[in-house]
């Protein structure tokens, strides 16, 4: 038993298993002909280990990594972050002006919801088939188009198109940027990478509302969409320039995160002969670099012969998967009640006894903004650290379930955060305070979606696209849901019942993250045994290199 993680008897090596650090397992002889880090990590395997290409993702700069992932995360936050609250703060002010009622004017949003998760299988079979780069810049195309007709003329069916044409835009960064990142960084790399998106794409939201808010109230409706469309524009052209293709098919003896036949001697010999390369003993094919220009190919190949249809089912394969189904219904609902926390405050707090407008309704969101960095903050400070810590107590082994540590400090934020946010609504207490609860309550939920997340990533990697768009499509379809019954719920019920169900739920399900830790290994060895992706033959694998 691993720090409590059950070991599996039926594979010698369980996919998502690592041996990360090789001096706490006292493994040099075993490991010391692969390639580790640098500096204070020169004792962490790499994992994965890079090929010898330079053109793999793994082998570029940190700096072309790190400036990779700020222009898609900039993406993520004007046509994820940003796109779905993007008229929180306005929707009673909106209402008056095309004369429909507030529910009505909200449910335009949540077709942009529902357009977001009726695109993401597409959006994954395409990512499958020909790569993640024609998939971003596609996906800011269709958000620059659907802010070209919000801008055109104040008008509800304008508004209702616009925000239709724009929910295309969004799936690609909710699911395909963490992908990204497991193309380009090493295990014990990737969780302040994840910290930083997941704190974009939740908590950055509510930044947005205080800043249309404050768009809206002062230049009005139009302006709101031409000062988003600018972004937009200087977004899509700095993501042409500067983001190449991540994809990358390697051997998968390089896979030593995903693969259930670790073949280390043999990558050591690979790793002898390319050192003999280095020092004229003999010649190997390695290809050479990209240039500039070439790395701007739009279509960089087929990353898999089979049809693109087939790769529309890898989605909801991923839930018979009982450890990814946890990672996705788990982040997917935290997700869904933050954002349903949001869609009430226009109604509630535009009444008695705020009377506020659409600029102070957005100040509102001051308080999960600054919750939500706390909890990014935390776990992006802390997480590599603390699975290193637990990866040296496991005598050198990571598992992906020490990820799931961070549960039992998001569970106590959320439901604290819920019931009280909800019981100060009911009796009208001063916003302020109302404003720091929903900040408590954004503490916990960043931090529960952090850990699932990265759990979904670490333990399935090969499988995370299709993890993180089910993740994408069951939370849109589940904000789609609460655009139409939040609202009317809250004034039927009051604001404290629907919170409570939000707070009780959450409490549960960062409960249920005790048994997927004691018995996580065990669930990834019995998904590796009836992998559909394999028995479907919809894995992709890179070409087999030859060990003399």
């Amino acid at each position: 038993m691993g720090l409590g993680v059950l070991e599996d008897h039926k594979l010698a090596h369980v996919p998502g298993t690592v041996l990360l650090n090789d001096e706490a397992a006292n493994s040099d002889g075993v490991t010391q002909g692969l390639k580790h880090g640098t500096g204070k990590d020169s004792h962490i395997v790499l994992s994965p280990q890079p090929s010898e290409d330079p053109n793999d993702p793994l082998n570029w700069p940190k700096w072309k990594k790190d400036m990779i992932t700020v222009i898609l995360c900039l993406g993520a936050m004007l046509n994820a972050g940003t796109n779905g609250p993007f008229l929180n703060a306005s929707y009673a002010v909106i209402a008056d002006q095309v004369q429909r009622p507030i529910s009505v004017v909200v449910l335009v949003s949540g077709y942009n919801l529902l357009a977001a998760g009726c695109s993401g299988p597409i959006v994954c079979a395409l990512s499958r088939k020909y790569g993640k780069r024609p998939v971003f810049l596609v996906s800011t195309l269709f958000d620059i188009i659907g802010t070209a007709i919000g801008e055109a003329k104040i008008s509800y069916n304008y508004l209702l198109a616009a925000r239709i044409v724009q929910g295309f835009s969004t799936s690609a960064f909710e699911s395909l940027l963490i992908a990204s990142i497991g193309d380009m960084y090493y295990v014990h790399q990737r969780g302040a990478r994840v910290a930083i998106i997941n704190f974009i794409l939740n908590s950055a939201s509510s930044l947005a509302s205080i800043i249309c808010g404050q768009v809206f109230a002062k230049l009005g409706w139009l302006w709101l969409f031409h000062m988003f469309q600018i972004f937009l524009v200087i977004q899509f052209v700095l993501m042409f320039l500067f983001c190449p293709e991540t994809t990358y098919l390697r051997d998968t003896r390089y896979e030593t995160d995903t693969t259930v036949d670790e073949k280390l001697d043999e990558l050591a010999k690979i790793e002898e002969q390319h050192r003999e390369v280095e020092v004229g003993m003999e010649l190997v094919n390695v290809p050479a670099k990209k240039t500039f220009v070439q790395e701007l190919a739009v279509y960089t190949g087929v990353y898999s012969k089979d049809n693109v249809f087939k790769f529309l089912l890898g989605p909801f394969l991923t839930l018979l998967n009982p450890a990814g189904c946890y990672a996705v219904i788990t982040s997917g609902l935290l997700n869904a009640w933050y954002v349903g926390s949001a869609i009430i405050l226009a109604g509630i707090f535009s009444g008695p006894p705020w009377m506020f407008g659409p600029s102070q309704i957005g100040y509102i969101g001051a308080g999960p903004f600054i919750g939500g960095m706390i909890g990014s903050i935390f776990v992006g400070w802390f997480s590599d650290p603390i699975i290193k810590y637990m990866g040296k107590r496991n005598n050198g082994v990571y598992e992906p379930e020490f990820r799931l540590v961070f549960m039992s400090g998001a569970t106590v934020f959320m439901g604290l955060g819920m019931f009280f946010f909800g019981y100060t609504m009911a009796i009208g207490a001063n916003a302020t305070l109302c404003a720091f609860l929903q900040g408590v309550m954004m503490v916990g939920v960043l931090i529960g979606i952090f850990a699932t997340l990265a759990y979904g990533l670490d333990a399935f990697r090969s499988q995370s696209s299709e993890i993180f768009i089910m993740n994408m499509l069951f939370k849109n379809f589940m904000f789609y849901g609460l655009s139409n019954f939040a609202n009317p719920w809250v004034e039927s019920k009051g604001p404290e019942q629907i919170m409570y169900v939000f707070g009780g739920t959450s409490i549960f399900m960062g409960l249920l993250a005790i048994p997927v830790y004691i018995f996580g290994k065990r669930m990834r060895s019995w998904w590796s045994r009836h992998d559909l992706f394999v028995l479907l033959k919809m894995e992709t694998t890179g070409p087999k290199l030859d060990v003399a």
